[in-house]
């Protein structure tokens, strides 16, 4: 999937204030999805962490925060939560994210950032958070469509979701 100009731009930025700064952090959501070729039109910039690595990336990103890294929590996701506009894009980073797919069900422990698995793009090196992953993580939120997407361009490997 081709994405556009600006999202790159915004993507470089964050990669190179964060390179060598000892900030566990992997790229998630859709523009994961998007530069590891799932064919999804990115429209955010999500960026798992721990909760320091949260409140690191605040200090990194300070001039462009709408809603400083919080602590906050609703039915579903809870996480340490900040919210960045970087050149029109919105850039969100969460620490320590954990989520369940209903009110019923038990919180899910928070996202590894274990391991992560690093691509190069546009000559950058980014950390990000596997296919694998992203497939079990869209699936127990219920996203059918994006999983499938996913779930497409794992054909062939064997996974378990």
């Amino acid at each position: 999937m081709k994405i556009n100009v600006q999202m790159e731009e915004v993507l470089k930025i964050i990669s190179k204030r964060l390179t060598d700064k000892n900030i566990n952090w992997v790229l998630g959501g859709s523009l994961n999805l998007a530069i590891q070729g799932v064919n999804v039109i990115p429209h955010d910039i999500d960026i798992l962490t721990n909760q320091k690595g949260a409140l690191a990336i605040q200090k990194e990103l300070d001039e462009f925060t709408q809603e400083s890294v919080v602590y906050k929590e609703s039915d579903l996701f809870k996480s340490w939560l900040g919210v960045f506009e970087i050149n029109g894009v919105k850039v969100e980073i969460m620490g320590d994210l954990s989520s369940r797919a209903s009110i019923h069900d038990n919180w899910r422990p928070p996202t590894k950032l274990k391991n992560p698995v690093y691509i190069t793009y546009q000559d950058l090196t980014i950390p990000v958070k596997s296919l694998k992953e992203e497939y079990g993580a869209y699936t127990r939120m219920g996203r059918t469509e994006k999983a499938e997407k996913i779930k497409s361009c794992l054909k062939g490997l064997s996974f378990e979701a």
